[in-house]
Formats: structure tokens, sequence, C-alpha cells
């Protein structure tokens, strides 16, 4: 009730700095398209700086005991650098001797004496025009640097954009560590969070990462740049928040503001100011300078929300009589407003870059690329599933490409994991990869009004930033997406990067499929949608990568008409004949063996269709019969297919090739979905005979009665198995057929060798 209270009260305020703010940007406007120059406009054509030697500025008031600590570690520091470096120290009116013990101390620091204390900002402007070099690093009175902290900051300089770099901030043992050095911000209710992050494992691996601002207690500035910028703006004076506002003006001009995580300093916090200001006055002095620093600089339409939440939020210790005091300074702050020069940067982007730094190195380092030592490529396989062995047949494809490809190219991992039932498969994948990162599947957003699988299932926040992070630290020459939906995720790797796209199944044409055999008409109209919306987002993410694998030439000609022919290429799907042996020993008569995940809806509707259509047929005429529905994850109308007593549901089993070598027929009754099927591959490769609709042949080397048998009506497909269940010596040609098939064309290694090709060319291609 309170806050309410506080919101009504302050709502004439708070239209009123609307009022003020719009008519400030309409004329600010006006004199931008008449291109009336009235402020300083960034060069990013300025000539490059010296890196050989800076200035070190240190502003100081009765800070001589701080000084006592400070200068030598950071003498030192200069010295071992080599170069030509100078220290000055801007006293600012101290009364304690700092003046009269730096001259006879340390005769080769310059003195920049002031009479009265000007404040952090102007102290350091006074500093920053008497520096003599093209670089000057700002540090703090209570500031210990390491040894070794000046280099990274110099070889910042290198890149021609810059215009700060801040070091690493650490605390003593015994103190809470408030900073980092790693600053970001971020929008909440109209209330602006600035913050020190931790750092990670990408700010040593990048050396340099963007950051909101650079402290002006431990970074290194431009000089020329920190001039052509009026350096620290006085209405913050006399501390905080005016690095902020600085870093963000040169952000605007498009100049970048970084952190060197390999540079140290240790800060004995607020020395100095907290000998000057109680927490609680320091603490309403942050928020106050923390406002104007919004109304300053941030755009219009980020303001609005700030404007209408900000007084049911007012921070703890800062009430309405300090927020109404604040104003004092807002003609100032308008006025500022007013001359600042176009935007290079926004808002939005500027936030996006120091919370996922990738996004950075995509916009000014578009096409980096690393290393391939000794041929070796960096390969990033991005996955919709765990890959892995046992339960799922796309997975299972992946898992055997991805594993072969490991022994000539060095992969990293990155899936979405489900549960704690894929732990025991984690370990398949990190035998074989350098990395793996598993990321649970449980905070997916919708991508539209109507939310359909595939692609909301796997829109999700926490992968998107994990992959952020992945890449923030490492490049990679390929990105192999496995899925479609993946291809979500491409516009976080760079141009450099070879983007590949793996269309398991080309989605559209399943659901096609799936409307064919609808029989409500309610649910066909809305299955035809649906194809309609997956065809629409499938063909979008195949056009925004390089290359698309498609698995058949069925599938290839699926999507012929939508994307361009040269970027499609087929590999099929395999299996491994040596560990699918074949066996003519261990089959029981009378015995149909079915393998399949359930989680994949066209095995649900198969066994469904086989149980209520076929199989009653077949026990009709041999009563002995017995089927085995065999695969992990069994739905509800899977389990309710064991009432009958000739049929076994088995959910999940260890070893699939226990069942293939009992099954005198593999039957795969498939009337929807498309791709390889991995189950005809895995019963042809032990030697079993096979039943399949002409659906579930698509793409494979089929010849009907001759390593297979196609069929398509019920009474056919029944048909056809009971003349395999009488016939032993049939099944037995059709099962050495099949084995031959495999082996001649379905081989895991064969195909691994085409992935690879097809990773070569493409790197080469992209060099």
């Amino acid at each position: 009730m309170m806050r309410l209270l506080k919101w009504i009260f302050l709502l004439p305020v708070q239209l009123l700095l609307v009022l003020l703010h719009g008519a400030v940007e309409a004329l600010r406007f006006l004199r931008l398209a008449f291109a009336i120059q009235t402020g300083n406009v960034g060069d990013q054509a300025a000539p490059p700086v010296d890196r050989a030697s800076c200035s070190v500025v240190i502003v100081s008031w009765n800070g001589r005991d701080l000084l006592e600590e400070s200068l030598p570690p950071l003498l030192r520091a200069l010295t071992r650098a080599g170069g030509s470096h100078e220290v000055v120290v801007v006293d600012n009116g101290s009364d304690d001797g700092t003046v009269e013990w730096l001259a006879q101390r340390y005769p080769q620091v310059r003195l920049v004496a002031l009479q009265d204390n000007l404040g952090f900002g102007e102290g350091n402007n006074r500093g920053v025009r008497a520096a003599s070099r093209d670089i000057v690093v700002l540090l703090n009175n209570d500031m210990i640097v390491a040894e070794d902290f000046l280099r990274p900051l110099l070889e910042a300089f290198e890149d021609p954009a810059l215009f700060a770099v801040s070091s690493q901030i650490e605390f003593p043992p015994e103190q809470r560590r408030e900073e980092t050095g790693n600053t970001r911000g971020r929008f909440r209710r109209g209330y602006f969070h600035l913050e020190h992050a931790p750092f990670r494992q990408a700010h040593y691996s990048r050396r340099r990462l963007p950051v909101l601002w650079a402290g002006g207690g431990a970074s290194a500035f431009n000089r020329s740049r920190f001039l052509q910028l009026g350096g620290f703006s006085s209405i913050f004076s006399p501390c905080y928040l005016e690095d902020t506002d600085l870093s963000y003006r040169a952000w605007r001009r498009g100049w970048t503001v970084q952190v060197a995580a390999q540079s140290r300093v240790l800060h004995k916090h607020r020395s100095t100011s907290a000998r000057r200001f109680p927490p609680q006055q320091l603490r309403a002095l942050i928020e106050e300078r923390k406002l104007w620093y919004l109304w300053k600089n941030f755009q219009f339409r980020r303001l609005l929300p700030h404007f209408l939440w900000y007084p049911i939020d007012l921070p703890e210790g800062f009430g309405m009589g300090r927020y109404i005091w604040s104003l004092r300074k807002l003609p100032a702050v308008l006025a500022l407003r007013l001359r600042e020069p176009r935007r290079a940067v926004d808002d939005a982007t500027l936030e996006d870059w120091t919370w996922h730094p990738v996004r950075f190195l995509n916009h000014f380092l578009p096409d980096r690329r690393p290393n391939a030592a000794g041929g070796r490529l960096k390969l990033l396989v991005v996955s919709a599933y765990l890959p892995h062995l046992g339960t799922h047949g796309g997975a299972g494809r992946v898992f055997q490409l991805m594993s072969r490809a490991a022994l000539r190219h060095e992969v990293t991992l990155i899936c979405f994991t489900e549960g704690r039932d894929e732990e025991r498969f984690l370990q398949q994948a990190r035998d074989c990869c350098r990395r793996v990162l598993g990321v649970p599947r449980n905070d997916c957003q919708p991508l539209s009004l109507f939310p359909y699988e595939p692609f909301e299932e796997f829109n999700s926040r926490a992968f998107r930033n994990a992959l952020a992070d992945l890449l923030a630290e490492e490049d990679f020459h390929i990105a192999h997406f496995e899925w479609t939906q993946m291809a979500l995720y491409r516009d976080l790797l760079p141009s450099g990067a070879v983007k590949i796209l793996t269309e398991i199944e080309v989605n559209y044409a399943a659901h096609q499929t799936l409307v064919k055999v609808e029989r409500n008409w309610l649910r066909k109209i809305r299955g035809y949608y649906n194809s309609l919306q997956t065809l629409y987002r499938e063909v979008e993410l195949c056009r925004l990568v390089d290359r698309v694998v498609c698995v058949t030439n069925q599938d290839r000609g699926y999507l012929e008409g939508f994307v361009e022919p040269d970027r499609l290429t087929v590999i099929n799907t395999g299996v491994d004949p040596d560990e699918f042996r074949y066996e003519e020993q261990g089959v029981e008569p009378d015995t149909i063996v079915f393998v399949g995940a359930f989680r994949h809806s066209p095995n649900v509707d198969a066994m469904v269709y086989f149980c209520n259509d076929i199989f009653p047929l077949i026990l009709r005429e041999r009563p002995q019969t017995r089927l085995y529905i065999v695969g992990s994850s069994p739905t509800r109308e899977i389990l309710e297919l064991a009432t009958n007593p000739r049929i076994t549901v088995t959910g999940f089993v260890h070893d699939i090739r226990t069942y293939y070598r009992i099954a005198q027929v593999v039957v795969v009754p498939l009337r929807t979905g498309v791709g390889i099927r991995g189950k005809i591959l895995e019963g042809w490769a032990v030697g079993r005979a096979t039943v399949a609709t002409p659906l579930a042949c698509q793409g494979l080397r089929t010849c009907h009665g001759e390593n297979i048998v196609i069929a398509d009506e019920p009474e056919r497909f029944a048909m056809w198995t009971l003349a395999l269940l009488g016939n032993p010596d049939f099944c037995r040609r059709l099962g050495e057929a099949g084995r031959q098939t495999v082996e001649r064309h379905y081989d895991w290694n064969s195909l691994a060798d085409q992935v690879c090709s097809l990773y070569q060319e493409l790197a080469q291609e992209n060099e």
C-alpha cells in the first residue's frame, strides 16, 4: 500500500520528467537532422597510440599513508614493464603533508598540487591534461598493483576502436569482494542495476571482453579520446558514476570499453571516500548519481518504463525527499543530453554485449577462426538430444558419426539432457569428446501464439546462455547442428564458422504423413496447419546454414524446391556390422519383434496400427505367434497392448540385440514419419527377415522379395508375415541378403568418411 501511495504522490513528477525528456529528444532530433553540431563527435579513425609507455595518474586527498603503500609496487611494476613511463600524482588540497613527502621521497613523480579538493572527477581531468603520454592509467591511491599488471593494459590498445581497458580488481582476503572490474548493468522494472560480475574462463582465453564501464580507479584510457569527450562530467562531483557515464559516452560513439583479466590490482575499498562520507550518505549519493546517469544518457524509449516503475521501487535509504532533491541537477542533465551526437551503439546492444560477450566478438571479429593444428579441425556438435547408444535411433546416429569424427578432429558437444535417466549415457560422449556440456531441457519458451513442437520445445534461454558462454571462450571451424530445431541457435556463431544442419527427419514432410492417416477432420485440419507452420520455420532455418545434410534422397527431394540444391547433401544412417553380428542361431519360431523408442510418435502409431489391424489376422492363422514390443519410454497406449497375452511390452532393455536374435521376423509397419529407419538396418545386420511398409523403406536399398518384404495394406502385411513364419528357409535367404546390403552400403565407418570429407571440403572453402 505504501508503494502505491508513493507512486500516486510522485506521478506528477514522473509525467513532468517524461514531457521534459520528450521535448529534449525532439530538439535533439531536429539538431541532428540539420547537422548542427554543438558537441564532440567521436573519431573512429584516430591515429594509433604509442603502446610503449603510459602516464599513471593518481588522485589523492589526505592519502599519504595509502601512497606509502601503493607507490613502491607501482614503480616496480613500471620498471618491470619497460618503456618510458611517468607517474603523475594530483594532490586534491591535502593537509597531511602529502606534497612535501612526495617531493622529498619520490622526486621522480610529477606532482599536480591543487589548492582545494576538486573531487575525483575533476582531479583526474587535471591529471590527464597534465599527462604527456598517449595512454593514461588512472589509479586510486588505495590500489596495490601486481608486478605484471601493466602489459595487458598496454597491449589492449592494439585495438584501434578501444577507448579504455580495466584491470581485474581483487580485495584483501578478509574483505567481501565488492568489485571485480567485470562491469555490466540491466534494467528490471525501470530500475537500472549495476554490478561487478565474476570472471569466467572466457575472460582468460580471450584476454579481453567488453564491460559497461572502466572503473576510474584501475583502468587505462586513450588520452586523446578522453579529452575529446571532455573527461569526467562535473555533474557527478565529488565522486561516483563519473567513469560509468564517461564509458557510456565512449560506447555510444562506437569506441569500446573492455576488461583485461590478466591485469590485476588489489583494492582497499573506499579507503578515501569512507573518510569523507558516512555509509548512508554514500548510498544515497550513488543512487542520485545513477539517476542522473540514466536521464542524461539512455534512449527515451528505455526511460519510459523507468519513469513508470521507479517510484514503486525506490531503493532502501533513498526516500521520496532524496528523490525530489535529486531533481536539482535536471536542467544540467538535460542540457548535456541535448548536446550528445548520434549513437553508434544503442542501449539494448550494449547491454547484450556485456551480458553475452559472444555478440560483441561476432560484431567486431566476425571472421575469427581457430588454428587447425595438424589438420585437425575444431568441431562443435549442437544436438537436441544426448548422443548415445541404446535408446534413441537419432541419438545413436549422431553418436556413431560424432565418435568416429572425434578420432580425426577435436569435438566439443553441447546438447540438451532430460533427467537423471540420461546420466548413465553421458560417459559415452565424454569418452570421445574433448568437452561435453549438457543443459537440462526445462525452461523452453514459445516462439508463436500457437506453440507447436518441435521448435518451441527446444527454444531455451538456459541453452542459449550456455552456448553463448562456450562460444565466448573458444572458436570452432565448424558448428554441426543435429536436428532442425537446433539451428535456432546459429545466430550465436560468427560468420567465420561453417554451419551445417542435419535434417534427421524433414519435419514438415513427417507431419504431412500424420495428416494422411488422421481420421478426425478437426485434427486433420489442425495437423495440416501444423505442417505448414513447420514448413515455414524449417525452410527458414535451412536457408540460414551453409550446408544441409539429409539422410535420404527422398528427404533431399522434400527440400529441393525451397533450398538451393548445391547446399543439400545426403549422408545415410547406418549400422555397426561388428556390434550387430550376423547369427543364424537363437531364432525362436513364431516370434515377431518390433524395436523403437516410443517418444517418437511414428513408433507409437505403428504398433497401435499393427496390434489392432494386422496382428489379429496373424493370430487367426498361427495362434502360437508371440509379439515383442521393445523400446524405451512406452506410452500408455503401448502399455495397454500388453493386455493381450501374446504381446510383451519390454520397455527399456540394455541390449536390443537379444530380441533381434530371437526374432523370426522383424516388423516395421510405419505409416508416418520420414527418414531412414535404423531398425531395418539393425534387423538386416543380425540377419533377420523383415517385413516393412513402403514408407518405412524410403531411402533404403530395398528390393521386395530379395532382401526384404514390402507390404502396405493390413491383409498383405499379415499374409507376408505368415509366409515368413511358415518358411524358415525364406527367412534365412532374406536375412543373408539384408546382411550383405548392410556391409556394402550402411557401415558407419564409410558414412563417417563421408561426414569427415564434408567437414574438410567446407573448411577449405571457408579459408
